[in-house]
């Protein structure tokens, strides 16, 4: 069981990580994505939040993955995460099943799901999550309380910064069609 709960950690704490960084490239294309779910819901008082939402969303993504990859305060980020991955598997299910929204943003625009693949993935991880849930008390700190929060703290500002670079400037990497470079003309869609 202990190898089992590893791998789960392992494997949630990297898709949280990389999900939160290739979002963290683009978070105005996460929050186009919220205004799009919003406007479907009828929800457009809060459009106007969308990016302070993203840029939070993503910064817990990754500040998420590496907790659970430290194993640091394990009963608290096991309720998060399962909390979270509750939301987003709602969230990629009404995609799927409304047939409104054609892709989550899961990975943002570098890596494009359809709803059913982003549904599928989440359902993976609501499993996994439900493992590190129901044994969260036999998880192993990776280090000591004081150096997770060093690590935790240096990878809040990292993720805080990384996107206020990229929205002060331009994404680090251009995982949009009419990137520069790309002619508009060929661009298969």
């Amino acid at each position: 069981m202990k190898t089992l709960l590893n791998i789960s950690r392992i494997i949630v704490g990297i898709l949280f990580i990389f999900s939160g960084l290739v979002k963290a490239n683009d978070p105005l294309g996460l929050s186009y994505k919220m205004d799009e779910f919003f406007e479907v819901w009828g929800w457009h008082g809060l459009n106007s939040l969308t990016l302070a939402f993203s840029i939070i969303m993503i910064a817990f993504e990754i500040i998420a993955g590496v907790a659970v990859l430290l194993g640091w305060r394990m009963k608290l980020f096991s309720w998060l995460l399962l909390l979270l991955i509750v939301f987003f598997t709602f969230l990629t299910g009404y995609a799927v099943f409304s047939g409104k929204i054609k892709e989550c943003g899961c990975f943002g625009d570098c890596i494009p799901l359809s709803a059913m693949q982003s549904f599928m993935k989440d359902l993976l991880l609501l499993l996994l999550i439900g493992l590190i849930f129901a044994f969260r008390d036999r998880v192993v700190p990776v280090l000591s309380s004081r150096n997770a929060i060093v690590v935790l703290f240096f990878t809040g500002i990292f993720s805080f910064a990384f996107q206020w670079y990229v929205l002060t400037h331009l994404p680090v990497v251009d995982c949009l069609p009419y990137k520069k470079g790309n002619s508009i003309t060929e661009i298969d869609y």
